[in-house]
């Protein structure tokens, strides 16, 4: 029992952190547009998506060569100085970066069923997840995944739209977007990013009277509303009608849950 217990609190996310020192500030006058072209070449390439909306990545189908375009464009980001970019080009840059990094780490260890299994001490022995392994260098500083979205990301934009975004190779996770974003596109992908989580099933349901959302509702309660019992109406802000009357009207329990199987496209299985 205090082995689980203790795997369990190594797959937490993070609360909220300061940012990290350096890592202030943007260049409010930069004209600068970051070009995520290959990006966009590999979601157009493996990127599938369901019948319901939810989309899904085809890790089983890239080539060693492809592996290695991708991690041109991560080459290519590393050089850039995110700070000398305006607000939305920079938080487009950090988001690009966080979701290419996190399909490079699982096809360096795939076939792997869950993000989970990957990293951790004593040799991956105790399995953590990778997210605090420090796998990029930018402006000569290593980041790891969680570096990027709760010391950087996360307090630097207050922006809790950031958490249907950022994907975690898990079905569980929001959608990974069709879209890379871009300091023009960012609104729009966010926005669209929210309503697409919320109206899906494994966001928030309400099932035989219960309500049943995401665990990422309960892990970032504080980057959404104060405490529980307002995340009904909260979320009633976004919902499509029917699902709209069910939240406005909510008082009883709510259930989180998540699942962690890799979101890998149905016909690579």
């Amino acid at each position: 029992m205090r082995r689980l217990l203790l795997l369990w609190c190594f797959c937490l996310p993070l609360a909220q952190a300061e940012i990290l020192t350096g890592w202030h500030g943007a260049d409010r006058q930069s004209t600068q547009v970051v070009d995520h072209a290959h990006w966009q070449m590999f979601l157009d390439t493996f990127l599938d998506i369901d019948n319901f909306g939810q989309t899904y990545f085809d890790y089983a189908r890239v080539s060693r060569a492809q592996i290695a375009q991708l991690g041109a464009y991560l080459t290519e980001l590393q050089a850039i100085d995110p700070l000398k970019l305006n607000k939305p080009e920079q938080m487009a840059y950090w988001i690009n970066l966080y979701n290419a990094l996190t399909v490079s780490v699982i096809l360096d260890e795939y076939p792997v069923k869950s993000i989970r299994n990957i990293g951790g001490p004593l040799g991956g022995f105790i399995p953590t997840g990778p997210w605090s392994n420090k796998l990029i260098r930018i402006n000569g500083q290593m980041l790891s995944l969680d570096d990027i979205e709760h010391a950087i990301v996360r307090p630097k934009f207050n922006d809790y739209r950031v958490h249907f975004a950022f994907n975690c190779a898990a079905k569980g996770c929001p959608n990974l977007a069709k879209q890379a974003f871009t300091g023009a596109n960012i609104e729009t992908l966010l926005n669209s990013a929210q309503m697409a989580f919320i109206n899906h099933q494994r966001g928030v349901r309400v099932q035989d009277g219960r309500l049943i959302v995401s665990k990422i509702f309960d892990w970032y309660q504080e980057d959404f509303v104060p405490k529980e019992e307002d995340l009904p109406l909260f979320l009633a802000q976004f919902a499509e009608p029917k699902l709209r009357a069910q939240l406005k009207g909510y008082r009883g329990r709510i259930t989180y849950e998540y699942d962690w199987s890799l979101n890998e496209a149905a016909h690579s299985l």
